[in-house]
């Protein structure tokens, strides 16, 4: 044997000894995890997120307006407005920015998409006139709203590729109820424009066991839109005491952190789906996931992606599934749901920060878990700035029937309990009591130390989105 020949076989067979090595060293690794998880009674599958099916009679969305959507492979969302080049959609309410929603200009933007043949005297009239439009999906909502139950036909065996029309659907709606609920408050309509906060909030409790996690994003959102609009009206004093009490009583059942929780957990199952069906399907299927997570989906970089990904060790794969598992273990740790808290001091040592910093040979080792974590890094804070608005919206409503009853807000809020509140509720930031303070023009203020944990005496940055502002602020002015 010559002696380049003997160079080559002895490093073919280095080469091949590294991938049973790590291939071996990767299921292990691995299984230890699956060990340890299993006996905690952590759920590692998507199969046991999944929730079982629900009979018609008794499922919310056992209705034509969701179901058409499903059984359309491009369906059309039929709770949306139409789109037109240059005419551009108003705001609604938003407690962050402190503006309040524009009927006038809803009404106009109405008459520009050809809602409204033409503008009105009453811009809150209009508004209800043009939503008219979808009176016969929003009956359809009414009549399911009072089945107990909710499943969609997601089919979550289909990974990545399961389709979820119903989501755009849902975030639609709470958006039309939000609308629906400014029309009626400033026609003077309490009571109406509760009957529209229940229907929005039925969408959002129509979410409450579907185990993905753009699902939670989405019920989070839905939820927050409808929080904005409470405020709206409590901003102008236009709620009556007992449409406030049953807004308290609805948002009292809701439990973030546990949506917090399903979110992340459904995503490991979910994670832990896709790194199986890779080593099922090979190098073709890895390559594709690599080339749509980091945006390079063309035929060129699909093929070569195959190429390079052909050469990956599985035993990487196993490795990298085990430390996203891990690292999703120290992100629900950071969180509690008695009492609301985020603990943003316990580490999260898998997803060492920046990323820049990791070496090379570790990001190729562990790529698909680089890939995938960054797009979580928003999460909890979502979650957190979520949780305030649901205490600040909570405590305003209060605050609101207090005013009502006694002519004034109080000094304090202790003087809401136990008479308005159970309890107060406490800054998921750090447990400690909600900033509260009147203003001498007579309205007030709650805020939290949001995400940097410091009190910044209620300061608002208006270059910063919401979630990045100094301290989370919730302010009624005084009238």
């Amino acid at each position: 044997m010559s002696r380049s020949a003997f160079v080559f076989a002895a490093l073919l067979t280095l080469i091949v000894a590294f991938y049973v090595v790590e291939k071996v060293r990767g299921n292990a690794t691995w299984k230890k995890y699956q060990t340890e998880a299993r006996a905690r009674g952590a759920k590692l599958t998507m199969a046991e997120y999944v929730p079982p099916p629900v009979a018609d009679e008794r499922n919310y969305a056992a209705i034509p307006l969701f179901q058409d959507m499903f059984k359309n492979p491009t369906p059309a969302n039929p709770l949306a407005w139409p789109q037109i080049s240059g005419i551009k959609q108003p705001p609604f309410d938003s407690v962050a920015k402190g503006e309040r929603i524009d009927l006038a200009a809803w009404q106009k933007f109405f008459v520009e998409v050809q809602m409204l043949p033409a503008a009105g005297e009453s811009a809150p009239r209009d508004v209800l006139q043009a939503l008219e439009k979808y009176a016969p999906q929003f009956e359809q909502l009414r009549l399911a709203g009072a089945r107990s139950e909710c499943r969609f036909p997601v089919r979550y065996e289909d990974g990545a590729a399961a389709a979820l029309p119903h989501l755009q659907l849902i975030q639609s709606g709470a958006r039309l109820y939000a609308l629906r609920l400014a029309a009626h408050l400033a026609l003077g309509d309490s009571p109406a424009a509760y009957e529209e906060f229940r229907s929005g909030f039925r969408l959002y409790t129509a979410l409450e066991k579907e185990p993905t996690l753009i699902a939670g994003l989405v019920r989070l959102s839905s939820l927050g839109i409808l929080e904005n609009a409470v405020w709206g009206g409590l901003v102008q004093r236009q709620w009556g005491a007992a449409e406030l009490e049953k807004i308290g009583a609805d948002l009292a059942r809701v439990r973030l952190m546990d949506d917090y929780a399903l979110g992340l957990g459904s995503e490991r199952g979910f994670t832990n789906m896709v790194h199986d069906q890779m080593l099922q399907k090979g190098a073709g299927e890895i390559a594709s996931m690599i080339s749509m997570s980091s945006g390079a989906g063309s035929a060129p970089n699909a093929a070569a992606s195959t190429a390079m990904v052909g050469l990956y060790p599985t035993g990487w794969m196993r490795q990298s599934q085990t430390r996203a598992n891990r690292y999703l273990d120290e992100m629900l740790a950071r969180v509690t749901q008695e009492p609301p808290r985020v603990f943003t001091d316990r580490a999260v040592p898998s997803l060492p920060l920046p990323i820049t910093g990791v070496s090379t040979f570790e990001r190729a080792r562990y790529v698909l878990f680089f890939l995938f974590a960054p797009s979580l890094n928003e999460l909890e804070r979502s979650y957190a700035y979520g949780q305030t608005l649901l205490d600040q919206t909570r405590l305003g409503c209060a605050l609101e029937r207090h005013r009502l009853a006694q002519g004034r807000f109080p000094a304090t809020l202790d003087a809401l309990v136990p008479a308005l509140l159970q309890t107060l509720p406490r800054d998921v930031m750090n447990g400690a009591p909600l900033f509260y303070q009147v203003t001498p023009e007579g309205g007030f203020s709650i805020y939290s130390v949001a995400w940097n944990l410091t009190d910044d005496a209620g300061k608002s940055d208006p270059k910063l989105n919401t979630k990045q502002q100094p301290d989370w602020v919730w302010t009624v002015p005084g009238k």
